[in-house]
């Protein structure tokens, strides 16, 4: 079983408004699946989300991924090096 795991990009902040949060306007997380090139038949999924932190008195969001159950039939895999060089974007 796949634990739910979140990874977080420190050097990746956006500042909102609390008018334009991140989910302002946003579609819904999109589903996005990776496999490393020691395993390439074993994907791991993950869905972008938003945390909010305060720093120097401000709120800001910071971009996450959050690892989910892989479906049957996941979207198209990106193979990577290593799970470690997925990052979430800050879009």
């Amino acid at each position: 079983m796949l634990g739910i795991s979140l990874v977080a990009a420190a050097s990746c902040c956006t500042a909102f408004s609390p008018a334009q949060g991140p989910q302002a306007g946003s579609a819904g997380p999109a589903l996005r699946c990776y496999a490393t090139h020691r395993d390439p038949d074993t994907p791991v999924c993950y869905r972008s989300s938003w945390k909010a932190e305060y720093r120097h008195g401000d709120v800001v969001y910071v971009p996450i991924l959050i690892q989910v159950p892989t479906p049957a039939h996941p979207p198209s895999v990106t193979t990577v090096g290593s799970l470690n060089d997925v990052h979430p974007s800050g879009a």
